[in-house]
């Protein structure tokens, strides 16, 4: 192993993932499925192209008026305090893989329903009821619709959402206040008086957070009947005020890259027809994510000259596919665990780790795994595994890596790579030799890679 300084790496579409059990201390909420009584909602067509066929041809501020119309129309409210919803958002942001738990925005960990924040002690570890678009910038009273819009509420980390405040959204800051609830997180400013007051979510949630704000300021635009005269809703480019009563929120350009970059994803459109059961309207930016070029493309023309607006499949539901056995690494092709940084001077900054590849591979559903000097898979403060799932393809000279917010300095210290069937393709380690005690590299000692980092290394030094 050497060290390779300034190395070109090539990022892929990626998302992280942290599952396991979450730690005993969250405290349980009473089951409130019984307490809720769903309204009806009226028929829908699941012809998208029939309910959005009012929009056809139109663009810029007309659209969002036009788009405005066919939102508002057989909306139907729930109240802020309601059971419901509760309920809602436990279908909405439920754990398919694990049906007794919600997967949390921005942490992406996996919380039991009953784990929610109910009002009871020590419930840091629970999940609450997060307003993207927060209720503070221009909805702030429980009888706004916009309030108690499903679209905008999401299944969140108290603690990540705390944290998180009123911010608006931006990319950059640091994410040091985030190591241990969620990596990928980055913030600035530490006082809403600060020259900036923003959040950048992990890269999987992006997308989903700017199709969320498109919609708040498509939903609420100052023409609606029966609001209670919640205010017209605007993303601009700049720092907001919560205080103001503008209903304000920025910043724009940074959304519409989100946007462009992560496109729609397969949970995004279950939740949106989940939200239509319950509200009995939809997310057009989901459904139709065009519709943000055709609303922003004049003012923003560089932003979308490579956007991809893959549109989803035209019939909601989504039907879920039977489960098959995934795919094993190609015969003759290897994939390795290529190069990482996790010490520096200062600050720890920019750690990844990197995998190489001898052919073209799908790494889809491949997965890294930390391990610490006992042998045992890291974990976070929650109790859970912390697990990083590859997306992407991996070519000779397009490697894959991954993005880190602390790898541990101290060793020895492993890490494995598996491919999307679980079979162990690499397990290495630094400052040492890990024998792993569990997981999918449980039995074997590590490869030391020889070198180590430390508190002399420069932040562009990677060990290769």
């Amino acid at each position: 192993m050497v060290y390779s300084s300034g190395a070109a790496l090539v990022s892929l579409l990626l998302s992280s993932i942290a599952v396991g059990a979450v730690a005993q201390t969250a405290t349980a909420c009473d089951d409130i499925d019984d307490l809720c009584r769903k309204k009806p909602v009226a028929p829908f067509d699941p012809n998208l192209d029939n309910y959005y066929s009012s929009a056809d041809g139109v663009t810029g501020e007309l659209l969002r008026g036009t788009l405005n119309a066919i939102i508002r129309k057989n909306y139907v409210r729930y109240t802020y305090t309601s059971k419901c919803v509760w309920k809602a958002l436990f279908e909405a942001d439920n754990d398919e893989d694990d049906p007794g738990n919600v997967i949390a925005i921005y942490s992406n960990s996996r919380i039991p329903k009953l784990n929610r924040d109910c009002g009871k002690a020590k419930q840091e570890d629970n999940w609450n009821k997060e307003h993207v678009w927060a209720k503070s910038h221009g909805f702030p009273s429980k009888n706004d619709f916009a309030h108690s819009d499903l679209h905008n509420l999401v299944a969140a980390d108290k603690s990540v959402n705390g944290k998180r405040d009123t911010r608006d959204f931006k990319k950059g800051g640091t994410a040091t206040i985030y190591e241990d609830d969620c990596d990928g997180c980055k913030q600035v400013g530490d006082n809403v008086t600060d020259e900036q007051y923003s959040f950048e979510p992990p890269d999987d949630a992006k997308g989903q957070v700017a199709r969320i704000m498109f919609y708040m300021y498509t939903r609420y635009n100052g023409t609606g009947n029966n609001e209670n005269d919640t205010t017209e809703l605007d993303l601009v480019d700049r720092k907001t005020e919560s205080s103001d009563g503008k209903g304000e929120f920025g910043y724009l350009p940074d959304l519409l890259k989100w946007h462009c970059k992560h496109s729609v994803t397969p949970r995004e459109r279950r939740r949106n027809d989940i939200i239509q059961s319950w509200q009995g309207n939809r997310n057009p930016f989901v459904d139709r994510p065009e519709y943000v070029e055709k609303i922003w493309g004049d003012r923003y023309p560089s932003i979308f000259e490579d956007c991809n607006n893959t549109i989803p499949p035209i019939d909601p539901p989504t039907t879920p596919t039977p489960p098959t056995t995934p795919p094993a690494t190609p015969p003759g092709a290897q994939v390795w665990i290529n190069e990482f940084h996790y010490d520096n001077a200062g600050r720890d900054e920019d750690e990844f780790v990197e995998i190489g590849c001898n052919s073209a591979v799908d790494v889809s559903n491949y997965k890294i795994f930390l391990y610490g000097k006992d042998g045992a898979m890291s974990i976070d403060r929650n109790g859970m595994t912390k697990i990083k799932i590859l997306q992407g393809q991996c070519t000779p000279d397009k490697f894959v890596f991954r993005d880190y917010t602390k790898l541990t300095n101290s060793g020895p210290r492993g890490v494995a790579l598996t491919d999307a069937s679980g079979k162990l393709l690499d397990f290495i380690s630094y400052e040492g030799t890990v024998v792993a005690s569990n997981g999918p590299a449980a039995g074997s000692s590590s490869i030391d890679v020889g070198v180590s980092q430390n508190s002399s290394t420069r932040r562009d030094q990677s060990i290769q």
